[in-house]
Order: C-alpha cells, then sequence, then structure tokens
C-alpha cells in the first residue's frame, strides 16, 4: 500500500539546532537574540484573556498597516505569516512545481533543499565563492523558476550589496526571494527593488532582530501580484491572535530593538577580534547576530563537544565546506564571557 510520496519518504528532513529539556545551558546554536523589550510580554500577558475563543484577524490588518507605515510599502504588498518559514514555504507553492527548479546558494540556509525535495522540485545548489561571494550569473543560469538568496546569508553571515542582488533580479525571469532574517544586524535590505521588479519578494522575521523567536512571526514585501499569489495559498488563520499583538507591541518598541541590535553587532566584533587573537581561529566577516569560525588545527566537532559537556551550545554543521567551522550565536554579555573562559579552560 502506497500511503506516503516517494519523494517525502526519501526526504532528509531540516535539523534545527538542538534545545535543551533542563534549565542552566547557554544556547548559542540558534541564533535567538538575548534581548526582548518588557512591553511586548506585558502585551501579551494582557491579550491572554477570553478573547482567545475567537478566531484572529486572517489577514492581519492592523499589523500589516503598521509595518506599511514602518519600512514604507502599501499594506495590500505585504503578507504575515507563521514565522518567515511558513512565507518560504508558501513562496515554493505559488512559484515552482513538479520538476521546476529552485536555485539557491550554498552553504546556505538548508531548509531551502528541504522545500524543494517536498514540492518534487529540482533543488539546484549554485556554490559560493571560495570568500562567500554571491554566484550572480551561475544562479541566473540555472533557469530557476525560484531563487533564493539569504541576506546576509546563513550560515556564513556574508552580506551582499543591493546591487548584486539588483544584478540578480535583473537576470531571473522566476520569482527571486531574498530572505532578510538577519538583515538588522548590518546588512542591507533590497527593499528598494520592489518599486522597480514585480518578481522580488523580500521576507523579514521577528525571530532575530526583536526577540520574539517563541512567537513565530514573519513578514514579507512584493508586488500585489506575487503577495495575492500568496495569500490563495496560505492557511485561513495562519497568525494567532497573540502573535498578532507581539508583533504590534514589537514595532511600539522598534527603536529600543534597533539600539540592541547595535549592541550586538558591536559585540560580535569584540568576540571575533578575541576568537583570532587568543585562539588564532579564522573567524569570517559576519553581518548577522552570529559568527562562523574555522577552528583550524582544532577539528570543529571536538570544539562543539568539549563545550555541550559545559553546557554551552554551538553549532556543528556536517557539511561541504564549513565541517571545520562553528556557528556562534552572539549572546549575552555574560553569555560571550562563558564561552571564552570555556574555550580557555578546554585549549589551555
Amino acid at each position: 500500500m502506497r500511503l506516503i510520496r516517494p519523494n517525502v519518504e526519501a526526504l532528509e528532513p531540516y535539523v534545527p539546532g538542538e534545545q535543551p529539556q533542563e534549565a542552566g545551558w547557554i544556547k548559542l546554536n540558534t541564533n535567538e537574540n538575548p534581548f526582548i523589550a518588557p512591553a511586548i510580554a506585558e502585551a501579551v500577558a494582557k491579550a491572554a484573556s477570553d478573547a482567545l475563543r475567537l478566531y484572529p484577524d486572517p489577514l492581519c490588518r492592523d499589523l500589516r498597516r503598521r509595518l506599511a507605515e514602518r519600512y514604507h510599502v502599501p499594506p495590500e504588498q505585504i503578507i504575515c505569516g507563521n514565522g518567515s518559514d511558513e512565507l518560504l514555504t508558501l513562496a515554493v507553492r505559488v512559484a515552482a512545481g513538479e520538476g521546476d527548479r529552485i536555485a539557491f546558494p550554498t552553504p546556505s540556509y538548508s531548509l531551502y533543499e528541504t522545500l524543494a525535495q517536498i514540492q518534487n522540485a529540482l533543488a539546484v545548489a549554485v556554490p559560493l565563492g571560495p570568500g562567500w561571494e554571491l554566484p550572480v550569473e551561475a544562479l541566473a543560469a540555472a533557469g530557476a523558476r525560484l531563487t533564493f538568496v539569504a541576506n546576509p546569508n546563513a550560515p556564513t553571515g556574508t552580506a551582499y550589496p543591493l546591487d548584486q542582488i539588483e544584478m540578480l533580479a535583473q537576470r531571473v525571469d522566476g520569482l527571486l526571494v531574498v530572505d532578510e532574517a538577519y538583515v538588522d544586524f548590518g546588512g542591507e535590505t533590497a527593499l528598494p527593488l520592489l518599486d522597480r521588479y514585480e518578481h522580488v519578494l523580500v521576507l523579514r522575521t521577528m525571530s532575530k532582530a526583536f526577540g520574539l523567536a517563541g512567537v513565530r512571526l514573519g513578514y514579507g514585501f512584493g508586488s500585489r501580484r506575487v503577495i495575492e499569489a500568496l495569500y490563495k495559498v496560505k492557511d485561513s488563520y495562519n497568525v494567532d491572535r497573540l502573535t498578532q499583538v507581539a508583533g504590534l507591541a514589537a514595532l511600539d518598541c522598534y527603536e529600543l530593538a534597533m539600539a540592541n541590535n547595535r549592541a550586538i553587532a558591536a559585540r560580535r566584533e569584540r568576540v571575533a577580534q578575541v576568537l583570532q587573537e587568543r585562539f588564532g581561529w579564522r573567524v569570517w566577516p559576519s553581518r548577522a547576530n552570529f559568527l562562523l569560525v574555522d577552528t583550524a588545527p582544532r577539528p570543529a566537532r571536538e570544539i562543539y563537544e568539549g563545550l555541550k559537556q559545559r553546557r554551552i551550545l554551538v553549532r556543528y554543521f556536517q557539511r561541504p565546506r564549513i565541517e571545520q567551522c562553528l556557528r556562534i550565536t552572539i549572546g549575552s554579555e555574560s553569555d560571550m564571557a562563558a564561552l571564552v573562559e570555556a574555550l580557555e579552560g578546554m585549549l589551555r
């Protein structure tokens, strides 16, 4: 009896970062922000009333109006989702069918390939340059119905200038999705391209910049044609009532969140310098809230396991070109001090 599609049975699922089941761990493996504005939690707590028995606004109208004011994009060109991951899924559903090509750089966010495989589309992984440069011509040459670019890229932290993203927009025929999950830590947004290119979709999330990873709120900006298509295939009530309240409260605290993100970026640079000078490691330039660190000559897995024994989690990828690297989230000052102290104890 055939119950499951063959491509799903053969699928290697996306594996999220480890989530410890007890307190006392320092989590530097999933790029969570160490700060959340207290007013956000207060707003959510106040909204946890008997109104929860009612469905949320399926169109997130208040939230979209506020996003429109903040980012200067009409509400009709904005969609909200259950994290930006849901919006990535919707983009695949509207743009690529079985056998169509979906292109993306590699190494990058591995969910792109998983989504292509779920759709039974052809995943075209295009290698980044030796310094993680964006392969504009090779991506365009893939002839894909859908092209993903994370900017800044994960897990490398590389930021690509707007002119490179525009060059790619000029060369691809299908939908170009610019995944800006980390843009608020030093990247350059592609929002200015929306007025010139109907096929560009820019995605954001409140998980990273606003410290709302546990809420799951993403939002996308695109042409009316693309946004209307995404609305056709989304779930009816994909953003719950409390999430919408959290999003509105986060926008009220926008300046506070951005100040915190600037502090994280400054801490990122200090930690990079320490890792380079004290341990002799190569640290790739980053414009995200994490660092990609080459721990040679010590094996990255050995460092990962040693930190885990000390209840500090970082991300280890057993993938080509980054198997000798760790991705380290920039946490609080105390988190990073504990990390350095643990490394000194291991490597002394």
